[in-house]
């Protein structure tokens, strides 16, 4: 600031002097005007110190490269156990068929654990990749997998067989009175297994008069005389069957009978009811 003040004093004297020459009687060495315009910007261009402005870089801020993120990538390495995948959903049961219980359903891409296969069908014994507590028996036939070479080969279960029910059909046939009102009525066995013994059930639903009974075979009553008891009812066979005696006349009173017949004696082995409901 200094600087710039002292120059302007230099430039002021120089231009008054100049000024002054012009208007003085010429000295005997006359300074020419232009001349003396001429040494005053020189001086200043001297004296002046540049006025041109530095210039400071700045630098550009720097933006943050942005990061993309992606997803976990999904595991591709070999597992290193024996495994299998599926081209095709399939069920896996108990035992290696259709006729064991359904347990579990794989999905196509699932990798699925082998554990042991069959002797010589094309069935694997699998844990369940949906549950780890669960194996159970997978048909192969859409299976294809790796270090499947040491799998042991396992023992299936038996094969399941369902113990069939016995089935019989019933009939109200007819009524009467001997010491008491007896009903009697038709059964006839409709399943596989020979039926040995059976228990029944009767109530007038107007008198709730309910009396039961149970033996083992069959017996029936002729002219108020009971018949030899025939010991099994077997596959296909009918037989007519007398109920326990009511103390009151049924006759028009609606009734209900239960009647259970099993394959062993005693009420035991399969056993299947039926509800008949008549009017004598």
């Amino acid at each position: 600031m200094k600087k710039r003040k002292t120059l302007l004093k230099i430039c002021m004297i120089i231009l008054l002097l100049a000024l002054s020459a012009c208007n003085l009687p010429a000295p005997a060495t006359e300074v020419d005007p232009v001349v003396a315009a001429q040494l005053t910007l020189t001086a200043a261009a001297v004296l002046t110190p540049s006025l041109t402005p530095s210039l400071t870089n700045t630098a550009s801020p720097t933006s943050s490269p942005t990061i993309a993120l992606s997803s976990t990538p999904a595991l591709t390495g070999t597992p290193s156990f024996p495994y299998v995948t599926l081209s095709q959903a399939t069920n896996c049961r108990t035992g290696p068929s259709q006729a064991y219980t359904l347990i579990d359903t794989f999905l196509v891409g699932q990798t699925i654990e082998v554990i042991g296969k069959h002797p010589f069908d094309s069935y694997w014994y699998v844990r369940s990749p949906n549950n780890s507590n669960v194996t159970c028996w997978m048909w192969g036939f859409y299976a294809t997998g790796g270090n499947l070479g040491n799998v042991p080969i396992f023992t299936p279960p038996p094969t399941y067989t369902p113990v069939p029910l016995p089935t019989f059909d019933v009939a109200y046939v007819d009524s009467g009175k001997c010491l008491g009102w007896w009903t009697r009525i038709n059964l006839k066995n409709t399943g596989t297994l020979a039926l040995k013994s059976m228990s029944i059930s009767l109530k007038d639903t107007v008198t709730n008069e309910t009396r039961n009974s149970s033996s083992n075979g069959f017996q029936d009553v002729n002219a108020c005389v009971l018949s030899t008891v025939d010991p099994s009812l077997e596959p296909g066979e009918s037989y007519t069957i007398v109920s326990p005696s009511l103390n009151a006349d049924p006759a028009g009173h609606e009734l209900s009978a239960t009647i259970t017949l099993c394959t062993e004696v005693s009420q035991g082995g399969s056993c299947v009811s039926k509800t008949l409901e008549f009017t004598p």
